[in-house]
């Protein structure tokens, strides 16, 4: 795929697929779902939570396995 949309009332995010080794897509919905709802519920605007998603996501299809460890920059951002 291209990218992914977000849409939200007033909101249209798109953000391209990032080009990565792709190891395993296992948990990279779920991933994209987890990061994406915990920026929103720290304060981050839709364009910024969407992106921080989709960076987290595609890491996670980097890995084997569905719960790979996030590197410490993007804990960060989660956090």
């Amino acid at each position: 795929t291209n990218g992914s949309y977000v849409f939200t009332p007033g909101v249209v995010s798109f953000q391209e697929t990032p080009k990565v080794p792709v190891a395993d897509t296992v948990g990279a919905g779920d991933s994209f779902t987890a990061a994406f709802t915990a920026a929103i519920l720290s304060g981050k605007q839709v364009p910024d939570a969407h992106k921080l998603a989709v960076e987290v996501s595609a890491y996670v299809c980097t890995q084997s396995g569905a719960m790979p460890e996030l590197p410490v920059a993007l804990k960060e951002r989660l956090a």
